[in-house]
């Protein structure tokens, strides 16, 4: 059996910024997903996941392939959604072994039974997908570098969702803390006692707007604002903060103050974030946040004592504790 693991990731600031120039930084997180995959002689790929079973016959992954890109040119034409290309998540995954094979030259689109083991929030703009994504190609393909591997990632990433940027992909792979300003990423030093104690992530449920309605509603607000050049003073403060092991509370107070004056706050976020600072912590959104309803999906937290259960928190809301990574996707085994 071979197995891939890969990270998943939160953003610690410059989200939306990050669209004006201003650079943002994501950290890989002990989150992570793990690809088993174990070769048989049966002329198909199966794909286990969430009690469920795919499966594509060999002679079927050029079609597929060729469809979803084909799909992909209508949603860049704005001929359909986003949402319109893949019909199940399983075709994400059988496209991904198929970019692998392509890409690595090779002959033959690996026969077996592939499973996944995943304690990455799905939905949760922890980047999920691209995990899925970089497990699959490092399992089943070879790259001459990184950034090659970032690339490809980021490729098959835009079946799902469509213009992203390359954060998720350079962080999933490369591990550690990622800095990512205008289209060029490099990872970026920690302190040796890393993020340190007390962090969280909490994930409020998935927004009722979807990333595009909220980056288009923040440009008519704020496309020329001067907004963007305090996001990006204060993610350079963030930065030298983790590289030199200095406090981030007041940094994330003022990172959610300014997430706030985007109007991607939801008032339920709003009211938990006040409810952290009182308890003498910080908390701001993760992510893109959402324009409307009272979801915003992902929050980063940090408590000098206790945890979110302990505060007055939604029911359906889930918790975590939050601990970098310092690898990226790697293999666990290989004994096939």
């Amino acid at each position: 059996m071979r197995i891939a693991c890969a990270p998943g990731k939160v953003i610690l600031s410059g989200e939306h910024a990050v669209v004006y120039g201003a650079p943002a930084l994501a950290l890989a997180v002990d989150r992570h997903m793990r690809v088993y995959y174990e070769p048989d002689r049966l002329p198909r790929l199966s794909w286990h996941a969430q009690e469920r079973t795919h499966v594509l016959g060999l002679d079927k992954f050029a079609a597929l392939r060729r469809r979803l890109d084909s799909h992909f040119e209508r949603y860049l034409r704005g001929e359909v959604s986003i949402t319109d290309i893949l019909k199940k998540p399983a075709e994400l995954a059988f496209y991904a072994v198929d970019m692998a094979r392509m890409v690595s030259g090779l002959d033959a689109i690996p026969r077996g039974s592939v499973k996944i083991d995943s304690d990455i929030p799905i939905g949760a703009g922890m980047g999920s997908s691209a995990a899925l994504i970089a497990a699959l190609l490092k399992l089943f393909g070879h790259f001459d570098s990184e950034d090659e591997l970032i690339r490809q990632v980021h490729h098959c990433e835009r079946l799902q969702h469509g213009r992203g940027s390359l954060i998720d992909a350079a962080t999933v792979c490369l591990g550690g803390l990622v800095r990512l300003r205008a289209g060029e990423y490099s990872r970026q030093t920690l302190s040796e006692q890393g993020l340190g104690e007390g962090w969280f992530w909490v994930f409020t449920g998935t927004p009722a707007a979807s990333t595009g309605a909220c980056v288009d509603q923040v440009r008519r607000g704020f496309e020329h604002s001067a907004i963007w050049s305090e996001f990006a003073e204060l993610t350079g403060q963030v930065e030298d903060s983790l590289r030199d092991g200095k406090p981030l509370t007041e940094l994330v107070r003022q990172n959610h103050h300014l997430l706030s004056r985007l109007g991607v706050v939801p008032a339920p976020l709003q009211q938990f974030a006040e409810q952290v600072e009182q308890h003498g912590g910080a908390a701001k959104v993760s992510g893109a946040g959402s324009v409307s309803g009272d979801s915003g999906g992902l929050m980063l937290v940090w408590l000098p004592q206790g945890t979110p259960a302990q505060l007055n928190m939604p029911k359906d809301w889930h918790w975590g504790e939050l601990k970098e990574d310092p690898k990226g996707v790697r293999l666990l085994d290989d004994q096939g």
